[in-house]
């Protein structure tokens, strides 16, 4: 069967991981067109798919102005400019996956949505915890009745230390009013675990934070602006610059934390003792640290030039000198039409990455937690024994959720039908939208 194919517009993070499904998959899913203004990224991404230069483009207005070239298109432009080539893209007829979230306000959201029905074409949003086997059996444990009646559900989003400074302090969504909200560029994906769950629109919504951690009150006595221009603190600090992404620190010791092999142990042994990657060769990669959040500092990833990123570029300044205004505390409660209640705890100051969730029923209580290896069990009321089910998740970030995300788009590509739809998708962003208004002006939102 020929393979099914998209255009990329946005090469970036993001981008990438969508894109790569077609090099693991070439059979199924081939990359046709790109569009991305930074030229390193553009011809790298072209080097990969094999891509032509007549089929790369600076911007996807170059790319949008041609007949359509593909069966679908994925959008992994900023945050900012989903809306336009989303609405034109569905224009062409193109089918479209669409990185979260899909708009910054409620009036774009809704426009894009619009867009999808009356071309007749899929939006995915890619809300990917949805495509992951711990929140798929949540969702079927949830759906068999096995815990009862369910009432009350509690989650939370546990963002690490080092993840909330790298993107909410330091980085490109550090700013609401450049980007969006936390509660909407951190949390879509767990307003809409909660909307998929309940399986209800939200009635009310009520929520609570504040930015408190990060702000220059709290910062060492004497710190300049910059990590590298000689921070007293620099040695006891969480978040010297250098350490985080030269060296990979904070990472390291996230996986040190964690029981997961050789990982760990290695990471355990360059802690402890740097020294002996010069004697054990495998561990000599990962002295200097390349992987994320370094690889979206710079394209340059020797050490001159992530130094030169840090020293020139927003990821080397102080966490507690910068111009962000996002929280880094915020609980939401939400009251369903169902009569389920949720509260969705979201902070920035946890020692490990992960997310963990609660759910009371009539007859059992479910706990789960996804990151770090995973774990999901349920506790039947009345009964001695713990039921334990076998889900594996990431150690960090969610690659098996980018993995369904990317067979469902396929599937829709092939013809099939996709497992949520546009309007599916608004929900959580309307909630996300409530939240937000409801912490600004200190009241409940009715929908």
């Amino acid at each position: 069967m020929k393979p099914a194919t998209a255009i990329l517009l946005g090469a970036g993070d993001r981008g990438a991981i969508y894109a790569a499904y077609a090099l693991r998959h070439s059979d199924r899913f081939r990359i046709v067109a790109i569009a991305e203004p930074v030229a390193e990224r553009r011809r790298h991404a072209a080097g990969l798919h094999g891509i032509p230069e007549a089929n790369t483009f600076e911007s996807w207005e170059e790319l949008l102005a041609r007949p359509r070239m593909a069966d679908g298109a994925i959008i992994a432009t900023q945050d900012a400019m989903h809306t336009a080539p989303a609405v034109r893209a569905l224009g062409l007829g193109y089918h479209v996956l669409l990185e979260k979230p899909m708009a910054l306000s409620e009036a774009d959201c809704r426009s894009i949505v619009g867009a999808a029905e009356a071309s007749g074409r899929a939006l995915c949003v890619c809300h990917v915890l949805r495509y992951t086997a711990l929140f798929r059996t949540v969702k079927e444990i949830f759906d068999a009745g096995t815990i009862g009646r369910v009432l009350s559900i509690c989650h939370a989003e546990n963002v690490a230390y080092y993840h909330m400074a790298h993107s909410y302090v330091r980085g490109n969504w550090r700013r609401s009013n450049e980007s969006s909200p936390m509660i909407l560029a951190k949390c879509s994906h767990d307003l809409d675990l909660l909307y998929w769950f309940a399986g209800s629109p939200p009635r009310s919504i009520a929520s609570a934070g504040g930015l408190h951690h990060f702000t220059a009150a709290n910062a060492p006595r004497r710190a300049p602006g910059r990590c590298t221009d000689g921070c007293p603190a620099a040695d006891e600090c969480l978040y010297e610059a250098v350490a985080t992404y030269l060296h990979g620190v904070p990472l390291k010791k996230a996986l040190a934390m964690m029981n997961a092999g050789a990982i760990s142990v290695a990471a355990k042994m360059l802690l402890g003792a740097p020294g002996l990657s010069r004697i054990i060769p495998g561990l000599r990669s990962y002295v200097r640290w390349r992987e994320w959040p370094t690889s979206t500092i710079t394209d340059d990833l020797s050490e001159a030039g992530v130094l030169r990123a840090l020293r020139e570029g927003p990821y080397g300044r102080c966490v507690y000198r910068c111009d962000n205004d996002q929280m880094d505390h915020q609980e939401t409660m939400i009251e369903f039409e169902n009569g389920v209640t949720a509260v969705l705890r979201m902070h920035g100051l946890s020692a490990m990455e992960a997310r963990t969730l609660r759910i009371d029923g009539s007859a059992g209580t479910l706990r789960a937690s996804f990151g770090a290896g995973g774990a999901l069990e349920v506790d039947l009321h009345g009964s001695s024994r713990v039921n334990r089910y076998k889900v594996k998740t990431d150690l960090l970030g969610h690659s098996e959720g980018d993995e369904g995300i990317m067979e469902n788009f396929v599937a829709v590509l092939t013809g099939g039908c996709s497992l949520t739809s546009a309007r599916e998708s608004l929900q959580s962003h309307l909630m996300a939208f409530a939240a937000d208004r409801a912490r600004l002006e200190g009241r409940v939102v009715r929908f």
